[in-house]
């Protein structure tokens, strides 16, 4: 009798983003988040479906983002420089906004005839 050997193929990950995503996973002193899903409805009633999961190594952070829609799939890999990016914009935006607000605020209370706190503090005195 003729015994058969059973051979056991293994694939090995050749995508970038697994090959990127299970490098960085499990490093010592590193973390990562479990993955989110977020949902996106447009006005249309289209849903786009975003997994995201982020790993921070001691070369700095990485986002992996999956969209699914009813077209396919897209896989990206956003990388610590972009984020960074993302990162000053929003602080940017956010400073613009308040600054943009608190001259509003000022400028309606000087014409409703009301003194800054910090004017009245030193006529106190």
């Amino acid at each position: 009798m003729e015994q058969k050997e059973h051979r056991v193929t293994v694939a090995l990950p050749s995508d970038p983003f697994d090959k990127a995503l299970s490098r960085l996973i499990g490093l010592p002193g590193g973390a990562h988040t479990k993955p989110t899903t977020v949902q996106a409805i447009d006005f249309y009633g289209n849903t786009t479906s975003f997994m995201i999961q982020t790993v921070r190594t001691d070369e700095g952070i990485t986002a992996f983002v999956t969209q699914v829609n009813a077209h396919g799939s897209v896989r990206s890999i956003i990388p610590q420089n972009v984020l960074a990016a993302i990162d000053r914009q929003r602080a940017a935006i956010t400073t613009k906004l308040r600054r943009r607000n608190g001259t509003r605020l000022a400028e309606e209370r000087m014409a409703a005839g009301i003194e800054p706190g910090f004017m009245k503090a030193k006529r106190a005195k």
